[in-house]
């Protein structure tokens, strides 16, 4: 797949983990495929990784485990 920004290489197939947000509750998915630019860092979802992710959005795969760590937000700047 060539690079969307133009760039000279083309994109390499990687697997990621991604965190995805349903009513607000977090779902983290692992070994997403998704195509990645070496040049420029450019991420593109291939069509097979996005319709796993509306089905597990929807509710169609159940999940194998749970997951919990600590949840931070950013401090909002003082004016």
């Amino acid at each position: 797949m060539e690079c969307p920004n133009g760039c000279q290489n083309k994109m390499k197939i990687t697997r990621v983990e991604r965190i995805f947000y349903k009513n607000d509750d977090p779902i983290v998915i692992r070994n997403l495929e998704m195509h990645v630019c070496p040049e420029c860092g450019c991420e593109a979802m291939p069509l097979k990784s996005a319709r796993m992710v509306e089905d597990i959005l929807r509710g169609q795969i159940k999940p194998i485990g749970q997951f919990s760590a600590p949840l931070f937000q950013p401090a909002q700047p003082v004016p």
